[in-house]
C-alpha cells in the first residue's frame, strides 16, 4: 500500500508543479485544469495514509500531500465567497443611470444535434445578446427562428468546430470578424450601443484548446493579443467566450493583469461550465471579463443543452462611472512582453487549428 501511495503522491506532485513552468505546451498547461480534483485526491490520500504504518516514509508522503492540497487550494480560494469580490454588485440607487444587458454564451458542440434544447433556453431566458461557438450551418438553420428575433446578427458558420454567431438586440457598430492569429479560428469584435450615451466594446473569442501532444501557442497567443488590444480601448470592454483555459491559470491571471479587466467569479464561486457530461470532472472554462464600469446583477450556469459545455448567462449593468470592489494586479513589463511573445509565436505557425477534425 505504501508503494501505491508514493506513486500516486508523485503523480499529484508532478501535476501540481508542472503548470508553473513558463512553457506554452499542452502537456504543461493541462495541469492547470483539474486543481479541484487534485486537491480532493490529495486529501483522500492523506486520510488513507493514516492506515499505513511505515515511518518515516509515511511522514514524507503526508507532508507532500498536505503541501499539494494547500497549493491547489490557494488557486481555488479566490473563486469562493471567502475572497474579496472584484465585480461590484448592482445597486438600484447608486446605478440608476446604468443600462442593463443580459448575455448568454454557449459552446454548442458542433456534433450536438439537440438543437431544440438550446433554442428553448434562449427563448425562455430572452437575452439581449447571444454568443454561440462551434456553430455550423446545421446549427444556424436550426436556430433561424430564434435568431430572427434579433435586429443585428453576425453569422460565421464553419465546419471545423470554430464557427461563431453573435446576435444582439442592440446596435452593433464597427464589427470585425476574422482570425486574430490562426486562420480558421475566428473571433468577433464589435461596439455595442446600449443607449445614446452608453456603449461598450465586445470581444467574443474561442481560441484553440490545449492538448498533451501540441503546443498551446494558439490559445495563449490569442488571449495575450486580446489583452493587449483591450488595454488600448477607450470604451468599456467586455470579453467572453470559451477560452479553453481555466479561471485560475497563470495565463488567465496574466490576461486579467494585461487587459485590466475584472472577473465576476472572484469572491463568488468557481462557476464550473465544462464538462457538462461528467459531474466529477468539471472546471471553469467559459468566461466573462469586463471593465469596472459594469456591475453584476446575476450570473447563472444554465441547464445542460446536449453540449459538453453548459450555457452561461450574465446580467450586467453598464454604468457611466467606474466602481469595483477591488482591482486586478497591474501588469508589469514581463507580463506585457510575454503576451507579445506568445502572440508572435502563434502568428508564425503554419498549422491547422487544433481539434478542427474532432467533430466531423
Amino acid at each position: 500500500m505504501l508503494l501505491a501511495l508514493e506513486v500516486l503522491t508523485g503523480l499529484l506532485l508532478l501535476a501540481t508543479v508542472l503548470p508553473h513552468a513558463p512553457v506554452a505546451h499542452g502537456v504543461v498547461r493541462i495541469g492547470d485544469f483539474p486543481r479541484q480534483q487534485i486537491a480532493v485526491l490529495a486529501l483522500l490520500l492523506l486520510a488513507a495514509s493514516l492506515l499505513v504504518d511505515a515511518e518515516p516514509a509515511r511522514t514524507v508522503v503526508q507532508i507532500a500531500l498536505a503541501a499539494i492540497a494547500v497549493v491547489q487550494a490557494a488557486f481555488i480560494l479566490p473563486f469562493t465567497p471567502l475572497w474579496r469580490r472584484q465585480t461590484a454588485d448592482f445597486d438600484a440607487d447608486r446605478d440608476a443611470r446604468g443600462a442593463p444587458v443580459r448575455l448568454i454564451a454557449c459552446n454548442v458542440k458542433q456534433s450536438n444535434d439537440d438543437h431544440a434544447r438550446l433554442a428553448d433556453i434562449l427563448v425562455s431566458r430572452n437575452p439581449d445578446i447571444v454568443i454561440l461557438m462551434e456553430v455550423n450551418q446545421a446549427w444556424l438553420d436550426a436556430l433561424d427562428d430564434v435568431l430572427a428575433a434579433y435586429a443585428h446578427v453576425i453569422r460565421r458558420p464553419q465546419e471545423n468546430s470554430y464557427g461563431m454567431v453573435l446576435a444582439s438586440r442592440f446596435e452593433l457598430r464597427d464589427a470585425e470578424v476574422g482570425g486574430l492569429l490562426t486562420e480558421g479560428v475566428p473571433s468577433i469584435r464589435a461596439t455595442v450601443s446600449l443607449t445614446d450615451a452608453l456603449s461598450f466594446r465586445l470581444y467574443a473569442i474561442h481560441p484553440e484548446p490545449p492538448v498533451p501532444n501540441h503546443g498551446s501557442e494558439g490559445r495563449d497567443g490569442e488571449t495575450g493579443l486580446v489583452a493587449l488590444r483591450v488595454r488600448d480601448e477607450e470604451l468599456p470592454v467586455l470579453v467572453t467566450g470559451d477560452l479553453n483555459d481555466v479561471a485560475w491559470s497563470g495565463t488567465t491571471q496574466r490576461f486579467r493583469r494585461v487587459s485590466r479587466l475584472l472577473d465576476p467569479r472572484i469572491g463568488r464561486k468557481v462557476f464550473s461550465t465544462f464538462d457538462a457530461r461528467f459531474p466529477l470532472m468539471r472546471w471553469p472554462l467559459d468566461h466573462l471579463f469586463h471593465s469596472p464600469e459594469f456591475r453584476l446583477r446575476e450570473m447563472e450556469r444554465l441547464p445542460a443543452c446536449g453540449s459538453d459545455h453548459f450555457p452561461v448567462m450574465f446580467d450586467m449593468v453598464l454604468c457611466p462611472s467606474e466602481k469595483a470592489e477591488s482591482k486586478p494586479q497591474k501588469a508589469n513589463g514581463a507580463d506585457i512582453a510575454r503576451a507579445r511573445n506568445l502572440a508572435g509565436q502563434a502568428q508564425e505557425r503554419q498549422e491547422k487549428p487544433i481539434g478542427s477534425d474532432w467533430e466531423g
